[in-house]
């Protein structure tokens, strides 16, 4: 498989041929890499509630593991993260990191909302919020990064966004563990774990927040 940054296609395509228990291991093992910017944003300001999203992402674990899914508490936790102490404010914030924490809060509010209703859609708009925060991350927050969608144009700027080493470890990943899916028929507790803890990169984010 070629899956493309911008374009989902692909990546729809190949999810759509696996069960949708694994579809769901598929997001959670991205929301892994994306809670880090929720926990970013809260310590760097001091405000939020990270234990709320750990939580959550913890009930799409268990239920993969075979626990049964409590729907109100999956209901209570996605309520929960759109709650003023928990849902970052533009207006509060601003800037970089705020919208980072949305989209990953956004994530994993979809991989809970998969865990009741199956739908291919949720899990292309997890792997989607994944893109989201590096497009708008890396121009503002790599200051190598000096191409402009205004000065540069629209297809280069979406070239280099593409080529950007945290875009392309980043569809690196989301490649190895489809592939990993795709061979494995029982998703057992062994493969589980290899799939949560298996982007190494010392508790960082997609895009190397802490």
């Amino acid at each position: 498989m070629d899956l493309t940054f911008f374009d989902l296609e692909i990546l729809e395509k190949e999810l759509s041929n696996l069960p949708a228990l694994h579809q769901l291991a598929f997001a959670a093992a991205c929301c892994e890499r994306l809670l880090p910017n929720y926990n970013y944003l809260c310590k760097r300001y001091n405000w939020g509630n990270p234990g709320i999203l750990r939580t959550a992402l913890d009930q799409a674990w268990g239920f993969l593991q075979g626990e049964e899914i409590d729907k109100a508490k999956v209901k209570q936790l996605i309520d929960e993260c759109g709650k003023d102490n928990t849902y970052p404010n533009d207006l509060d914030f601003g800037g970089i990191y705020c919208y980072e924490a949305q989209e990953s809060l956004e994530a994993i509010c979809k991989t809970l909302e998969a865990c009741i209703q199956p739908d291919t859609q949720l899990i292309v708009r997890v792997a989607k919020c994944a893109r989201n925060i590096i497009e708008a991350y890396v121009p503002d927050g790599d200051i190598t990064f000096n191409v402009t969608w205004e000065k540069d144009g629209r297809e280069k700027f979406m070239e280099a966004i593409t080529s950007h080493p945290f875009a392309v470890r980043e569809l690196a990943k989301e490649t190895e563990d489809l592939q990993k899916l795709k061979e494995t028929q029982e998703l057992d507790i062994n493969f589980l774990d290899w799939l949560r803890t298996s982007f190494n990169n010392y508790g960082k984010s997609l895009i190397d927040l802490a």
